[in-house]
C-alpha cells in the first residue's frame, strides 16, 4: 500500500513538474488576450475595445475568436523564438467539417492579419498588456 501511494506522488510530481516545464517556455503569452487597438505605420488606427475579438495562445496554437459572431475562429499553430512569434498552419475551426484550411487573408484581417503564414515581432510582453508588430501593422492587446 505505502509502495502504491508512493507511486502516485511520484506521478503527481512529475506531472506538475511537465506542466511548468511547458508553461515556462513562452511564460507570459499564455492566456486569453482581448485585441484593443490595431495601428497601421501608414497613419491609421483602429479602436478595436468594444469588439470581443480574442486571442487564445496555448501550447502550441492560436486561436483567433470574435465573440460577436461575425467571424469565423481560426486556429493557429505558432512558434515563438525571442521576440518573434511565427504562425502557420491556418483552419476554421469547424470540428463538423473537420477543420479546413483557411481559404484566404479575408479570414484573420478582422483579427488584425494581413497574411495567413504572419511574422510578428514581440514589441513588449508582460503579464497583462502584448503588443506585436510586423512591417504593417501593430496589434495591442489586454489580457483578459
Amino acid at each position: 500500500m505505502r509502495t502504491l501511494a508512493y507511486f502516485f506522488i511520484g506521478a503527481l510530481f512529475i506531472s506538475l513538474a511537465a506542466c511548468d516545464v511547458e508553461r515556462s517556455s513562452h511564460g507570459d503569452l499564455y492566456g486569453y488576450w482581448h485585441l484593443e487597438q490595431i495601428d497601421t505605420f501608414n497613419g491609421g488606427s483602429a479602436d478595436m475595445s468594444s469588439q470581443l475579438k480574442f486571442w487564445a495562445v496555448q501550447s502550441r496554437l492560436i486561436e483567433l475568436s470574435d465573440h460577436d459572431g461575425k467571424y469565423s475562429s481560426i486556429i493557429f499553430h505558432f512558434e515563438r523564438q525571442d521576440d518573434s512569434l511565427f504562425l502557420s498552419d491556418a483552419h476554421v475551426n469547424n470540428r463538423m467539417e473537420g477543420d479546413p484550411e483557411a481559404e484566404g487573408v479575408w479570414q484573420v484581417e478582422p483579427f488584425g492579419l494581413n497574411s495567413l503564414t504572419p511574422r510578428l515581432r514581440i514589441v513588449s510582453l508582460s503579464s497583462g498588456k502584448l503588443v506585436v508588430s510586423n512591417k504593417i501593422v501593430r496589434l495591442n492587446f489586454k489580457k483578459f
